[in-house]
């Protein structure tokens, strides 16, 4: 399953592959590892660093290629927690 979280021009894509295994996409470069960026994820505002926040319309372009092929691989990078 992968979930969305964004919040202006920022976004955050987590990969849950099963119930005790979760990773985040590798950033794009949007914005720099030392700033933080603060996402909503399950009604709470959570602080991101710039590793793992992407452009908010290349996100939602890994989730429309995501829902047509199924497959994780080819969306890129992803940090397992």
């Amino acid at each position: 399953m992968l979930s969305l979280g964004f919040r202006g021009d920022h976004a955050v894509v987590h990969l849950m592959s099963d119930s005790e295994r979760m990773s985040l996409h590798r950033g794009d470069g949007t914005v720099s590892s030392s700033v933080d960026v603060e996402v909503p994820i399950m009604d709470e505002l959570a602080a991101f660093t710039g590793d793992f926040v992407l452009d908010v319309d290349r996100a939602w372009e890994l989730l429309h290629d995501f829902t047509r092929t199924w497959a994780v691989g080819p969306l890129g990078e992803w940090c397992e927690l």
